[in-house]
């Protein structure tokens, strides 16, 4: 008889699963969208540091290989704590897949999760479910150390169907688990309740039937050996119950808990009211599902060190882009010595020109800022968005740092410091005018100085050219009257919105390195030339290619003391800014390469992962995110609306907060008193406890994010009462605002995710462990030119305040 290939084996094996609607995000959203219009499939993208690891075969049964993919957090000092997540599907459908958001966000708070496939009840009937992930977790135990994972610590949770297979595990193995996470699953087949379901006649066969190959009163013995609640006893591990608003899915669920509590076992609930069945593949639940469960596993299997939203170095001698996943427009870098430093735009926040420090080009720290106000002082009194300081160039010359900056309706400005971290000179006004944008100095080998700068058509009425002046070598004034043209876009076919210009010289060649084409939709050139007023001849050197890095924009050339050449660029991902990427670069025929090399000959394009510019150990680091508001001034992170007031905020009126005091209302746009600092990350929580001391209705505070369009939420005194309220204004400035649950007390816990495509959720608490979701998501909108941000805010009577205790962002 002739032998079936394994691939034709495999399909039969399934055909019953194929012939029902496969169980997974897409099918599920298609049921659920018109009744939960806001929703989203949640984002299975792994934010840097987390690496997976994906198709590890545990087992082989026959023909059928079973896998797992593994998330793994990244460096750490010791080995991680490990999740197994079970998929659902009703023990017929589903995949690993399934689960891959929930594994990316619990990765990136620390743990290793793994995504298990297990066989269907088309392939194998029960118990073959349970022994495939009993086997996964001998397996993933047995290869703990290779993966850098804490045996001794391990969980199981799973969702629907893989919430019972779980507890079930859970319940029947308690030496191989220490906490059980069920998330909508049941505790029980037997009772009444779940049997109206799952073994109702009119389903022929029911899940569960298919499952156990027959109906209750067939095969009982076996519905009740499924049953977790039938196993619960005092050597049970801890068990969270995750339950949705659909109570069928809760069957068994308070005896089981009863049960457990007689035994001593902590058992926890966390309900999310008015969610429907498979709420955690969705956007806006996955990220309460998150906090609930890491909440519980550090109280069953400890406490995990804080880790930051977006780490890229992946701690193997490799990093991921963007470097900084943060708002850095503009980035100019350069090296002394072995350190590499950088700047960036800063528009209309204060303090302006953030002053960034690294010493191997992926892990970089925010030292402050070098305008600790911008100038004229009065001009920016009041927010003025769009305005301030645009891309600047940093270089180190005659012993001094020197910045040179654009306010694009004054001119271009020149500050110097010794020091990178300041003090840094009061500005210079090197070239008024109105239109001259993205200037870049070189001194030349025979004492020579020069200017390169570009136009903006807002102000000046034309752009696309980039013009060349003769500037005195001390930076304080210019040497001719109007400069040159030097190069000319609109002699360049194709070529739209030249800017950004870096002026370099090496080997003997002029180089201008300058992004044409927008900043969403262009790509990086270079003009060489042996003269430094041209003629220039042009190449694309980077482009987007077949990647996902749109734009790549404006940036830097950077070579290391042992001699390779890297670029800096950013990328504008809208709500999340103008994020910053590192790409290596190379020199063939005198024309430099950026990236690796694409389909279009002596073009590159972006890399996603490399290898570390500068080999060694370096301390991990990112800019700060968080604040406990405990140092004497504000931390680095924080930029106003404008320039700031001392009479707006304390640090030493409560010792360990932050005291913002009332000022007069204002919608959130134009009011200067706004404390704000960047998106850090694609998906990020905020949490801050805030504490209202009203004189009068009207007084509130409030936590929020800032853009085109304005939404905030927090406390405010209505008849004499601390009301939650929540406030949304759309891009035009209409305001919607509503009024919520009055508070027992004048403190409030504030919680806002935001998750793939800057889409965010407020939620609030009044003791901090439970938390109530206010109003409906929305998508983040991006400012003029810059990202969302996140805000805070107070304002009110003259007299009134309130005292932030922290400010916490975690992944």
């Amino acid at each position: 008889m002739r032998r079936l290939p394994a691939g034709l084996l495999l399909l039969l094996a399934l055909a019953p699963v194929f012939a029902q609607t496969p169980y997974n995000a897409e099918t599920t959203y298609r049921k659920l969208v018109r009744d939960y219009p806001f929703i989203r499939i949640a984002s299975a993208d792994a934010p840097a540091p987390v690496q997976v690891r994906e198709n590890l075969v545990y087992a082989r049964r026959g023909d059928l290989a079973l896998g797992l993919d593994l998330y793994l957090p990244g460096p750490a000092g010791k080995p991680a704590p490990l999740v197994v997540l079970v998929h659902g599907g009703g023990w017929s459908s589903g995949a690993r897949s399934n689960m891959a958001p929930l594994a990316a966000r619990l990765a990136a708070r620390g743990y290793a999760a793994a995504t298990v496939s297990y066989r269907l009840s088309g392939q194998a009937r029960y118990p073959a479910a349970i022994d495939d992930v009993k086997e996964a977790l001998r397996w993933l135990r047995a290869n703990a150390d290779s993966f850098g994972i804490d045996p001794a610590r391990v969980a199981i949770a799973g969702g629907s169907a893989g919430g019972q297979i779980a507890s079930l595990v859970g319940m029947t193995s308690p030496d191989a688990v220490r906490a059980v996470v069920n998330i909508d699953g049941l505790s029980d087949f037997t009772s009444e309740k779940a049997r109206e379901h799952e073994d109702d006649p009119a389903k022929n066969p029911s899940a569960a039937g298919a499952w156990f190959g027959g109906r209750y009163a067939e095969k009982s013995a076996l519905w009740h050996e499924a049953s977790p609640i039938n196993h619960a006893g005092k050597d049970s591990p801890p068990v969270l119950f995750i339950v949705s608003g659909v109570a069928r899915f809760s069957v068994g669920r308070e005896a089981m808990i009863d049960k457990l509590a007689r035994h001593g076992v902590f058992t926890d609930t966390v309900a999310l009211p008015g969610t429907p069945h498979s709420f955690w593949l969705f956007d806006p639940w996955l990220a309460p599902t998150v906090d609930a469960m890491t909440g519980f596993l550090e109280r069953v299997l400890g406490p995990m060190p804080a880790r930051a939203p977006w780490s890229p170095d992946l701690g193997d001698g490799r990093y991921r882009n963007p470097i900084l996943h943060a708002d850095y427009s503009d980035p100019d870098v350069i090296r002394v010595g072995d350190s590499y430093y950088m700047v960036s735009s800063s528009f209309a926040n204060a303090p302006g020109l953030p002053l960034l420090v690294s010493k191997d080009m992926v892990n970089w720290e925010l030292k402050g800022h070098a305008l600790p106000k911008l100038v004229p002082d009065a001009r920016f009194a009041a927010p003025q968005h769009g305005k301030g300081v645009w891309a600047p160039s940093l270089r180190h010359h005659d012993g001094r740092f020197w910045i040179f900056y654009p306010d694009p309706d004054q001119g271009v400005y020149v500050t110097t410091a010794p020091d990178f971290a300041g003090p840094w000179s009061t500005p210079h006004l090197l070239l008024p005018g109105k239109g001259i944008i993205d200037p870049a100095p070189l001194w030349d080998e025979d004492g020579k100085a020069y200017l390169i700068h570009a136009w903006a058509r807002s102000r000046a009425g034309f752009n696309n050219v980039l013009t060349l002046r003769r500037m005195a070598p001390d930076g304080r004034s210019l040497l001719d009257r109007a400069g040159k043209v030097v190069i000319d876009g609109n002699a360049l076919p194709g070529y739209r919105t030249l800017e950004g210009p870096k002026l370099y010289k090496h080997e003997g060649w002029y180089y201008v390195f300058a992004p044409a084409g927008g900043v969403e939709h262009g790509w990086q050139s270079v003009f060489r030339s042996r003269r430094i007023e041209g003629p220039y001849e042009a190449r694309i050197v980077m482009a987007q290619g077949a990647t996902a890095i749109n734009g790549p924009h404006q940036g830097a050339w950077v070579r290391t003391p042992q001699g390779s050449d890297w670029f800096f660029h950013f990328q504008d991902r809208r709500a999340y800014g103008r994020v910053v990427h590192l790409q290596p670069m190379r020199w063939q025929d005198g024309w430099p390469l950026i990236g690796v090399a694409s389909a279009t000959p002596g073009v590159g394009q972006p890399v996603l992962e490399h290898a570390k510019p500068v080999a060694g150990s370096f301390p991990r680091s990112a800019p700060a995110t968080g604040d406990a508001f405990d140092t004497p001034a504000l931390g680095p992170q924080w930029q106003w609306a404008a320039n700031p007031q001392r009479s707006w905020y304390a640090l030493d009126a409560r010792p360990g907060q932050l005291r913002l005091f009332a000022q007069p209302e204002a919608p959130l746009r134009s009011l200067p008193s706004v404390l704000t600092r960047k998106f850090p990350a694609p998906a990020f929580t905020v949490s801050a406890r805030l504490e209202l001391h009203a004189l009068r209705d009207g007084d509130q505070v409030g936590l929020g994010v800032v853009g085109l369009a304005n939404h905030w939420f927090g406390l405010r005194r209505v008849d004499g009462q601390p009301r939650m309220v929540a406030v949304h204004c759309a891009v035009d400035g209409k305001c919607e605002e509503a009024l919520d649950a009055a508070l027992p007390g004048q403190a409030v816990h504030l919680r806002m995710h935001v998750t793939a495509g800057a889409y965010v959720s407020f939620s609030y608490s009044a003791d901090g462990l439970r938390y109530t979701q206010l109003g409906l998501p929305f998508e983040a909108a991006m400012g003029r030119w810059v990202g969302a941000q996140i805000g805070l805010l107070a304002t009110g009577t003259p007299g009134a305040w309130a005292d932030i205790d922290y400010v916490r962002i975690t992944p």
